[in-house]
């Protein structure tokens, strides 16, 4: 009998680590990455009062502006360019309320669409915007075959950013998009084209992010 258990325990782990590798193709059915494993200090919220969904180190459902932690700080201008990450990001589910979280996460499949909406706050000073994405050497990156991702300005198409085998490519790395007209506040809708899914635990190297001129 614990032959058989201990049988049973290691496929399960074989199981959950070969879910995790970015080369491992996916399946027909696809599943929107759990993210509900948080870092130390923090602890995973569902709050209702503002849409709050995501790790945080302190409790965000008692506050109407939701989590601390994903405030970003002003940019500094660096050789004349500056860079804005950490946009506001909500998840659009069919039939759901939007969902607010730090992430990038997208999925599509057969029977269900997650994608999202993210909002900047710009200098109204800032000339020649340019939206853009990139991870840092370490990161916590994933992305399915075929993760092309479509970015809209309310229904205008910008661009594309695949990031189909990205995962796998070691460094860090900077990607452009588009080069968008600089407003106040910049919005985008984002959305795969085809079956997939792309996770980014977003921060202040990670993810999405504006570039523009100071």
């Amino acid at each position: 009998m614990l032959f058989r258990a201990s049988t049973v325990t290691a496929i399960l782990s074989l199981l959950s680590l070969s879910t995790a590798l970015p080369a491992t193709p996916l399946s027909s059915t696809l599943y929107t990455r759990d993210d509900t494993q948080c870092q130390a200090g923090t602890a995973f919220y569902v709050c209702h009062i503002n849409n709050f969904r995501g790790c945080c180190s302190v409790d965000p459902c008692a506050l109407e502006s939701g989590c601390p932690d994903t405030k970003t700080t002003p940019p500094t201008c660096t050789d004349g360019k500056a860079q804005i990450y950490q946009p506001t990001m909500q998840t659009l589910i069919s039939g759901a309320e939007p969902v607010s979280t730090p992430n990038f996460n997208v999925s599509k499949s057969a029977t269900k669409t997650w994608a999202q909406s993210m909002t900047f706050e710009v200098p109204k000073d800032a000339k020649a915007c340019e939206l853009k994405w990139s991870v840092p050497a370490e990161r916590n990156f994933m992305a399915g075959n075929n993760a092309l991702v479509r970015v809209f300005d309310r229904q205008k198409s910008l661009g594309a950013a695949d990031f189909t085998n990205w995962p796998g490519v070691t460094g860090e790395h900077h990607h452009n998009v588009a080069s968008v007209e600089c407003k106040e506040e910049l919005t985008f809708r984002l959305k795969l084209d085809n079956e997939s899914e792309v996770f980014i635990d977003q921060s202040e190297e990670a993810g999405w992010y504006i570039q523009y001129s100071c």
